[in-house]
């Protein structure tokens, strides 16, 4: 092999090492993160605390208490009474506006108790045994497995069921005095994680990914050593290295940012995408910083060898 294609080949090799190293970041975390069900809940756990979470699963709760005690059984009742009343039509009007400001004060109280539950440190501690119990099966969804129950589908939307948090808010609103929710069928509370065409494509992805936490590091090692073996110029051999990885590593970054930015950009319920966007935000915000740390290493690795090789360059050649 000649001298130009040698170079040629081990330039070549090293920025295939660099381009995977955005790769094993984003692999090993996957690993770390998603895969390990105590990495999960303290990486999702604080979106318990963000208030677009707190608005959505507040408002699911309330819907269900006030839509299956006011429109479902009361309004019905009393919208046939006022019906059956020997009064002037004006008379069941003004009933019925009644009937109707009772209502919402009713509903009013609902949603008060509901936004005090999910502020509460109660609420966060229900979300992290949710989260616990919905970490198992979100794993076996990526892997391709039906969901059971806790990765539910409605629509297009992905979500996470948040059974345990259902069950705190419905014993608190009966502590509070709402007896009767204990009569009413199961509340339900759920927070979005995506679409059903995104989750198909997580999965392919996560497959990948899977590989890639033990093949990439090695394909690193061994790209870069092969490499700087053939180039046999360290400082250079670091430069083409650390360069690739860096600019590697900002497309990455940036793409990273378009999926969170899309991830939610289907859900039709804005309140739900809003809870989605901080769900994925929160979750992916550990990659960002793992990102970080990587790319202040391969700034470091350039500016060393940058500073090697322009001083071997200006270092004059002894004379024979």
């Amino acid at each position: 092999m000649g001298t130009r294609s040698r170079r040629m080949l081990a330039i070549a090799l090293l920025v295939l090492a660099g381009v995977l190293v955005p790769v094993v970041v984003v692999a090993t975390w996957t690993a770390r993160t998603v895969t390990d069900t105590d990495a999960f809940v303290s990486r999702v756990a604080p979106v318990a605390s963000e208030p677009e979470v707190q608005a959505l699963v507040s408002q699911q709760l309330a819907d269900q208490v006030t839509g299956a005690v006011i429109d479902d059984r009361v309004a019905p009742r009393v919208g046939e009474a006022i019906d059956e009343l020997a009064a002037p039509e004006l008379v069941k009007g003004l009933l019925r506006d009644v009937a109707a400001s009772l209502g919402g004060a009713v509903e009013a109280r609902v949603q008060k108790v509901a936004d005090t539950i999910v502020t509460s440190p109660e609420f966060r501690s229900a979300f992290d045994t949710a989260l616990d119990e919905a970490h198992a099966e979100l794993v076996a969804t990526l892997e391709g497995d039906a969901p059971q129950g806790t990765v539910i589908t409605e629509g297009t939307t992905v979500s996470i069921s948040l059974a345990t948090i259902a069950g705190a808010v419905r014993a608190e609103l009966v502590n509070s005095g709402y007896t009767f929710v204990d009569r009413l069928p199961q509340l339900e509370a759920t927070v979005p994680i995506g679409t059903v065409e995104q989750l198909e494509k997580w999965q392919g992805y996560y497959s990948l990914l899977k590989v890639m936490v033990w093949l990439g590091p090695l394909l690193v090692v061994v790209l870069l050593g092969t490499g700087a073996w053939l180039l046999r110029d360290a400082a250079m051999s670091a430069l083409w290295f650390a360069g690739s990885a860096f600019l590697a590593l900002i497309a990455v970054t940036v793409g990273v940012r378009a999926v969170v930015g899309s991830a939610t950009s289907d859900i039709a319920d804005p309140l739900a995408a809003d809870a989605a966007r901080a769900i994925v935000a929160t979750l992916t915000a550990t990659l960002v910083r793992n990102a970080t740390v990587v790319g202040l290493l391969l700034v470091i690795t350039l500016a060393a060898a940058s500073y090697v090789a322009a001083r071997r360059r200006l270092t004059p050649t002894p004379a024979s």
